[in-house]
């Protein structure tokens, strides 16, 4: 016999998993639900602003400012 954790993405599931147990394929054991934690090495830590400063360079960033600013100028214009 193999034992297997299962963590339901989708209620509809449930039902599947309800029928295979009366089918006596599976044995459903309800378990204590526990929050499923972040690995430490994806946890960001400190202010956001400061984890990703620098990742684009100046010149894609300015590039995108003067886009922004395009859009931003179409808005405000009468049609």
């Amino acid at each position: 016999m193999q034992t297997f954790v299962v963590e339901v993405l989708n209620e509809k599931a449930v039902p599947l998993l309800r029928d295979l147990e009366n089918l006596d394929i599976i044995r459903l054991i309800p378990q204590e639900a526990k929050p499923v934690e972040e690995p430490k090495q994806n946890r960001i830590s400190g202010r956001l602003s400061e984890q990703f400063r620098g990742s684009i360079p100046p010149e894609v960033a300015a590039d995108l400012h003067r886009q922004l600013e395009e859009m931003r100028n179409e808005w405000e214009r009468d049609i």
